[in-house]
């Protein structure tokens, strides 16, 4: 009878102290965010420039890509490519 409460003593003492250091993980987590990044190779993502607004995007996130003269041109909305192709 003892070995079973000193089991179960023992199996209460570890549930509440994972329970603890779960809490804690938490918290900590919260304070100090791991820094994520969408791509998780040891490369990160190439970014391109839209050639309308020159703003910065990743790659896989251009709206559309034209090819012009052997050049591969990307666009960040559709309205950007139609503003390229006016001017």
């Amino acid at each position: 009878m003892f070995k079973l409460l000193f089991f179960l003593f023992l199996l209460f003492l570890f549930i509440t102290l994972y329970s603890f250091k779960k809490r804690v993980d938490n918290i900590l987590d919260a304070i100090f965010p791991k820094k994520h990044t969408p791509n998780s190779s040891k490369h990160p993502e190439e970014l391109v420039q839209c050639a309308t607004c020159g703003v910065y995007l990743p790659k896989h996130a251009a709206v559309k890509k034209i090819k012009f003269n052997g050049e591969v041109i990307y666009f960040c909305s559709v309205e950007c490519k139609k503003n390229y192709k006016k001017g």
